[in-house]
C-alpha cells in the first residue's frame, strides 16, 4: 500500500490547482491556512468545498465557529501562501487581513473573498471536507491566479487574463 500512496502523492503533485487561503478565527484573531483542495460544488444554492487535515487547528476552529472564508490568491501573493503553509507554525494573519465583517476575514489584494456558513462537515480519510453555503462574495481586481504545481507556486498566464 505504501507504493500506491507514494505514487498517488506524486500523481497529485502533477495536478495544477489554484491556491486559496481558508480563513477562520482562533482566540479572537484571524487565522489562515493555505489550501489547494477547493472547488465550487453548486450554483443553486451557491456551495463551495474545502478539504483540510482533520488534525489541524483550522479544522477545529471552523467546526467551532460554523463559518469560514476562502480567499483566491493572485500570482503576486506567494508570501501570503507561504505564511499559511508553514507546517506546525501559528498561522495568525493580521499582517495580511484587510477587514473583518460579521465573523469573516478578507485577505488583502486577492482575486476574490468568499464568505461561507458551514453547510456540511464530511470526514474523508485523514481529512475533513467542509461544504460552505456562500453568504457573500467580495470580488477583487482581475488578474493572474497563483497556482500550485509539482510542489511549487507559480502563475498562469493567458492572453485572456487582464493584468
Amino acid at each position: 500500500m505504501s507504493d500506491v500512496k507514494d505514487k498517488f502523492r506524486e500523481s497529485m503533485s502533477q495536478l495544477a490547482a489554484g491556491v486559496t487561503i481558508v480563513m477562520t478565527e482562533i482566540d479572537g484573531r484571524p487565522w489562515g491556512l493555505t489550501v489547494s483542495a477547493c472547488c465550487s460544488i453548486s450554483m443553486e444554492p451557491p456551495l463551495i468545498m474545502v478539504s483540510l487535515a482533520t488534525n489541524s487547528a483550522s479544522t477545529q476552529a471552523i467546526i467551532d465557529n460554523d463559518r469560514f472564508s476562502v480567499s483566491l490568491l493572485a500570482a503576486d501573493q506567494i508570501e501570503v501562501a507561504k505564511a499559511g503553509a508553514k507546517a506546525g507554525a501559528p498561522k495568525f494573519f493580521e499582517d495580511f487581513v484587510d477587514t473583518e465583517s460579521e465573523g469573516h476575514y478578507e485577505v488583502k489584494n486577492t482575486l476574490a473573498n468568499i464568505h461561507c456558513k458551514v453547510d456540511q462537515v464530511i470526514p474523508a480519510g485523514d481529512h475533513t471536507m467542509f461544504i460552505g453555503l456562500v453568504e457573500n462574495v467580495v470580488l477583487g481586481d482581475s488578474g493572474a491566479p497563483l497556482v500550485y504545481f509539482h510542489r511549487q507556486f507559480g502563475e498562469f498566464r493567458s492572453s485572456t487574463v487582464n493584468k
